[in-house]
């Protein structure tokens, strides 16, 4: 794992060079370690290198990239007999699609057909001859538990942590309480800043100035944390809410209603986060992870510490947001046939075959837009 290893001397030297002369002036002391934590440290540190090379090796063998002329726009993953699996968005409006194999030959991909629901295409490899992706199961891993992508060279395109577990980004599918909540509240408890009229927090009987201690038991810490429990919460589930109103507990259960306001983001949060995926949202089952990824990185398969392909990147969501769709969605998801899409362009090159036929800038428009309404309908 070159590219971890440079990474840390280059963060070593880095902060030895920031360090040292604040130890020499005086100005910096060095705190006290036990050697107890620091023989944990070293465990941990060598357990963690030692889990990534297994997961290199397993992860190498079934992902490829995929070209559109001699750009890169995305990976695909294995999935046995020639195939492989990527993000229809990124892939199926592009001409000239190819991939190399193993032995670094040039393989052309035809589109066999979409799952739209969730923004995916099979591709047709002839040559490939890789094994098929052995999807593991996501619903093991915890918040906090380590993940990586892996490239074809085995290197690691990002590590991060499992941000949020899995969630529906569908706005039918999540609840709706209907408060506001300062974005700076932090510690134990949140106080209510407002509560929109006919949500269920109103019809539940909750006030501006309530402080929301627990969602269904678990004490709340912050404005984020808070948000991510909502999001996880069925449209008709009742959570118990426990609050504090003028120094006295109260439970609530409110209803959850269907969302009724449209997210939106501002321009300096999009100028923040950077280039994004066009499809990035109406997923029914995503996790999210802090990876920092490219919009071209998409189809990337992610591993844990115990060497299991628990998903494959779908969606760059933000600077720190990366989506995956789970091993265990996956692997359901093949299971099925594909749908047929209608891929043929406007103006195919004369003697080309179809994975090299050119495709109007109107005829990808369209098709993006098929794509995304069969998402939003899925």
């Amino acid at each position: 794992m070159n590219f971890i290893y440079d990474r840390m001397m280059k963060t070593i030297v880095l902060t030895f060079m920031i360090v040292m002369p604040l130890l020499v002036s005086g100005q910096m002391r060095v705190p006290h370690i036990p050697k107890a934590d620091l023989a944990l440290t070293n465990k941990q540190a060598i357990e963690v290198f030692g889990a990534l090379r297994g997961v290199s090796h397993l992860c190498k063998e079934v992902v490829f990239p995929i070209y559109s002329f001699r750009s890169r726009i995305a990976y695909g993953v294995s999935i046995g007999k020639d195939r492989l699996i990527a993000k229809a968005s990124e892939v199926a409006i592009q001409a000239h699609l190819m991939t190399l194999n193993k032995k670094n030959e040039t393989v052309r991909l035809t589109v066999i057909g979409a799952y739209p629901d969730h923004d995916l295409v099979l591709l047709s490899a002839p040559g490939l001859g890789a094994p098929a992706a052995q999807w593991g199961d996501s619903s093991t891993l915890e918040e906090g538990s380590f993940l990586t992508a892996i490239r074809p060279d085995g290197e690691a395109q990002a590590m991060g942590v499992l941000s949020v577990h899995e969630r529906s980004l569908r706005q039918t599918d999540q609840g709706y309480l209907g408060v506001a909540i300062d974005p700076r509240e932090m510690g134990e408890g949140v106080v209510i800043a407002s509560v929109f009229k006919d949500s269920a927090a109103h019809k539940a009987g909750m006030m501006p100035g309530d402080t929301l201690l627990k969602i269904k038991g678990k004490i709340v810490k912050g404005y984020y944390e808070v948000s991510t429990m909502l999001r996880r919460l069925k449209v008709g589930e009742k959570p118990e809410l426990s609050i504090v109103r003028e120094g006295q507990p109260r439970l609530v259960f409110p209803t959850l209603q269907a969302r009724q306001v449209q997210q939106y983001e501002s321009r300096r949060m999009k100028s923040m986060d950077g280039e994004q995926n066009r499809v990035r949202s109406n997923f029914s089952n995503v996790l999210q992870s802090d990876m920092e990824l490219g919009v071209e990185d998409t189809g990337l398969p992610v591993a844990d510490l115990e060497g299991r392909i628990v998903g494959m990147v779908i969606a760059r969501a933000g600077r720190i947001s990366t989506l995956i769709l789970p091993g265990e969605e996956m692997k359901d998801l093949l299971s099925r046939e594909p749908q047929e899409i209608d891929m043929k362009p406007s103006r195919p090159i004369r003697g080309a075959g179809r994975s090299s036929e050119s495709m109007s800038a109107d005829d990808r428009e369209k098709l993006l837009r098929k794509l995304q309404d069969l998402l939003e309908g899925g």
